[in-house]
């Protein structure tokens, strides 16, 4: 291992996620890219264990921090802070990279001359007769291609170049979900180019429960409430409409899932929309229970 700065720093946030992190870490440790030319960042959010309960290859460069402010975006921009690399390479815990991924992902992005760029995210499954969790998942979760035509991108696999970040500022710590659409909307806005690189590839577990799902549904739904700064109730639910006439009509486009995973998408799907409807509503009367406190 070198003095010299690395070319790419991975940052990796965490939270109560040990076993995942050991894996994410044991398929680093593969890359084709040289251990000499990359750092590994793990933003831990204070989770009860101890770096020392991982095994960590000792030719890799692993530094760990501690965020002490909840949040993947405040760990996540602390991993920022802390990087010396050129580029900057966005993974979750939970997610494991194929052996090329890094040098796919930087390869693309020098050949492109991008500043940001987003790689593929394949669901991984507990077997091949999918749960209804997971047949919705495979309909809907990580659509990266589409994201980049809209101008955004999920940090589960985001290349980003440093200087990106001096110009439009980092994550906004605030935010609990939906702060890496409202990071690189404000990136692209501003003129920096977002591509998306099929070869560079992570595997991201699938959810298996409705109650997993519903969980996500909530902070996703605060989080758009927040980047979309809506006011009113009727504003949260026109989205959530819109959003699924567009929904149903990509599920009927997907020819690889079979009429058992499309039906029970479907199903999973309006249930989510209404879990989705329902917190809308929750946090407007709180919002204005509060308001109301503070004229009192």
């Amino acid at each position: 291992m070198t003095n010299d700065a690395p070319r790419v720093s991975i940052i990796i946030p965490t939270y109560l996620d040990q076993q995942a992190l050991q894996c994410c870490l044991y398929a680093l440790s593969s890359q084709t890219f040289s251990f000499n030319d990359f750092e590994v960042l793990v933003v831990d959010n204070k989770s009860p264990f101890s770096p020392l309960d991982l095994v960590v290859p000792s030719e890799m460069n692993v530094r760990f921090c501690q965020e002490a402010k909840p949040g993947s975006y405040a760990a996540r921009n602390l991993g920022i802070y802390e990087s010396r690399g050129e580029v900057l390479a966005f993974l979750d815990a939970d997610c494991v990279p194929e052996n090329d991924w890094l040098a796919a992902g930087i390869w693309s992005l020098d050949s492109t001359g991008a500043d940001l760029l987003a790689g593929c995210i394949e669901l991984t499954y507990r077997s091949e007769r999918l749960m209804p969790a997971e047949c919705f998942e495979k309909a809907f979760a990580f659509r990266q291609l589409q994201n980049v035509k809209n101008g955004v991108s999920v940090t589960a696999n985001l290349f980003v170049r440093k200087q990106v970040f001096t110009q439009v500022g980092t994550f906004d710590e605030e935010m609990m979900s939906g702060g890496d659409f409202e990071w690189t909307r404000r990136a692209t806005t501003r003129g920096n180019r977002l591509v998306y690189c099929q070869n560079a590839v992570i595997r991201h577990p699938a959810r298996m429960t409705l109650k997993a799902l519903c969980s996500k549904a909530r902070r996703v739904s605060a989080g758009s409430r927040a980047l979309y700064r809506e006011k009113r109730v009727l504003d949260g639910i026109r989205r959530v409409a819109s959003v699924f006439l567009s929904d149903i009509d990509y599920l009927r486009q997907r020819s690889d899932m079979t009429h058992r995973e499309r039906f029970w998408a479907l199903l999973v799907l309006v249930y989510i929309k209404v879990v989705k409807v329902r917190h809308r509503l929750t946090l407007n009367f709180s919002g204005n229970r509060m308001a109301q406190g503070r004229e009192r």
